[in-house]
């Protein structure tokens, strides 16, 4: 396919290729940088004798005197306050294994299951390619159910810990049109982190918001030990204002965070350990909606992507294969961004510039270095949309970006790879599934046994899938809250069914349209309500 980049990963390996560069290897193979794929490298607990300690910083500068990952220095040091809002209340969130509750409902399931499946191939034998479909679909649901219950948490001995300590870490905020508050928040929750950022820089996009106020205030009560700059550029995108950052720093570790998103407050301690791992080029927090409980819809996009980390992700992180590292907050070697920001800021699709899937791409650059992986004690909590046109006009932006990654996964990633075989039989089985669906719609009421089961078996596995969403546990929520939850699992599969999906298909056939199309002229959500109606306004601070 034409107009397809030809370089990610390492400096002269696919996908994208800067200008001027030819690749050595083979069309069509990317090169994996280690022989060997360990599945499971999860606990660290000694150094591995004869690694160079530069390895750890991306082979820079040594850099020392963060009291990063103890929280005694975090006390001990002033805790900062927020502009708009003296202290913010983001909750903690615990991380906790489930594994006797997922054995019992799993089992179960998979038995009443292949019971169920066996039925129906008695009943409609004479449809094998149906049955096929539906086969496949299981299969591969419950693969992915048995690979993400090997998820664990790394962990780091104290001596690695003290080495993770000493890389640098620069973390940059792109900020377009974002809630005031929100903004403040973030930086609240970055600055009060158990271990410290080295620098911070908010990148503002050509706003129409009047930040003013608040960046003087951040200016003047930042953390000394912190370096932290605001700069405004005309609007050029999120890639662009990224970049401003990540160009020029010595940083090891290089996190991209959004100005929406609050950082649990061990997450940058949590999300450098995987680093500890010298094949680990990226590291993917776990994302949550800080606003779940505002409605019902925030409740459902809030389980759905819940759902699909703990499922979909958690399997591809036991093999090291995380396909996105969620752009509300990830962690890359600097390398890994610094050696193809040229491709990264100018790639293309079919002769289109692509402004759309940052955080794919650049989880596509790591893994094509090593392991792109997640870790589920490094968590963020994000905004939500709160209003139907502002959540349909998100998706078909993640769509029309997920398209053209979809496109560089199956042409460039190893074809022996987990990640490449999860994509194509990813996608076989949306379009296949799409059409079983249809054709029980078609022929209804011949088909009412068959689209009765259907609905029973989906309801059955999306409470299965749901399971690991009690293991992690908010201060803000209560267990009768993460029932809840549970119990709308069957709710969520159908609003993907019924809604999202042929959103998705009017992003795969518009994937060329690359405008950002949320918060273009307006802040969309809020701290407390929704704003979608809400002009932008200058950031005026809180009294008392």
């Amino acid at each position: 396919m034409r107009g397809l980049p030809v370089n990610a990963g390492r400096p002269g390996l696919g996908p994208w290729q800067g200008p001027g560069q030819r690749s050595s290897q083979a069309p069509g193979r990317t090169e994996t940088p280690y022989a060997r794929r360990d599945t499971m490298a999860k606990v660290v607990s000694e150094p591995v004798s004869g690694w160079p300690d530069h390895y750890l910083r991306g082979d820079r500068n040594s850099h020392g005197g963060n009291n990063g990952g103890d929280p005694s220095a975090l006390a001990a040091r002033k805790r900062p306050r927020g502009y708009l809002g003296r202290h913010y209340n983001i909750p903690e969130v615990r991380f906790k294994s489930v594994r006797p509750l997922l054995w019992v409902v799993l089992v179960d399931v998979a038995i009443v299951a292949a019971v169920r499946r066996a039925d129906f191939f008695l009943i409609y034998q004479q449809d094998r390619l149906l049955m096929g479909i539906w086969a496949a679909i299981f299969v591969l649901t419950a693969a992915q159910w048995f690979m993400s219950w090997r998820e664990r948490p790394f962990t780091v001995s104290r001596q690695w810990q003290a080495r993770l300590d000493r890389m640098k870490v620069a973390v940059n905020i792109p900020v377009y049109n974002e809630d005031p508050a929100l903004v403040d928040r973030a930086l609240y929750a970055l600055f009060t982190q158990t271990r410290l950022p080295d620098e911070v820089q908010i990148v503002d996009d050509g706003s129409s918001v009047d930040y003013s106020n608040l960046r003087r205030y951040w200016l003047s009560n930042h953390p000394p030990s912190c370096k932290f700059s605001w700069v405004r550029q005309e609007n050029q995108g999120k890639k662009h204002a990224q970049a401003r950052t990540f160009r020029d720093t010595d940083a090891d570790i290089l996190v991209t965070l959004d100005s929406d998103t609050a950082l649990e407050r061990r997450a940058i301690e949590e999300g450098l350990k995987p680093f500890a791992d010298r094949r680990v080029q990226c590291v993917a927090g776990l994302e949550l909606a800080h606003n779940h409980d505002r409605n019902l819809l925030t409740r459902i996009s809030a389980t759905r992507s819940l759902v699909w980390q703990l499922l979909s992700c958690s399997a591809q992180s036991v093999v090291g294969d995380v396909l996105v590292n969620r752009g509300t907050y990830a962690l890359y070697r600097a390398a890994v961004i610094q050696d193809n920001l040229d491709a990264y800021l100018y790639e293309r699709f079919l002769g289109h510039p692509v402004h759309l899937g940052d955080d794919a791409a650049l989880t596509l650059f790591a893994r094509g270095r090593g392991r792109a992986v997640q870790q589920p004690t490094a968590i963020q909590l994000s905004m939500y949309p709160e209003n139907l046109g502002h959540l349909f006009r998100q998706w078909t932006r993640w769509m029309r970006g997920s398209t053209i990654r979809t496109c560089w996964r199956i042409r460039y990633l190893p074809v022996l790879s987990w990640s490449w075989w999860f994509t194509v039989i990813s996608l076989w089985t949306f379009f296949a599934s799409t059409a079983a669906v249809l054709a029980g719609v078609i022929m209804w009421p011949t088909s009412r046994a068959y689209l009765g089961t259907m609905l029973a078996a989906s309801g059955l596995s999306s409470h299965a899938q749901a399971v690991r969403i009690f293991s992690v546990l908010r201060s803000d929520e209560s267990w009768f809250s993460r029932l809840v939850s549970y119990l709308l699992a069957p709710v969520v599969g159908a609003w993907v069914l019924v809604v999202l999906r042929p959103l998705r298909f009017y992003g795969i056939c518009t994937c060329l349209r690359q405008g950002w199309v949320t918060r273009v002229k307006k802040v969309e959500v809020g701290i407390g309500s929704a704003r979608d109606k809400r002009p932008a306004v200058p950031a005026t601070r809180a009294r008392g």
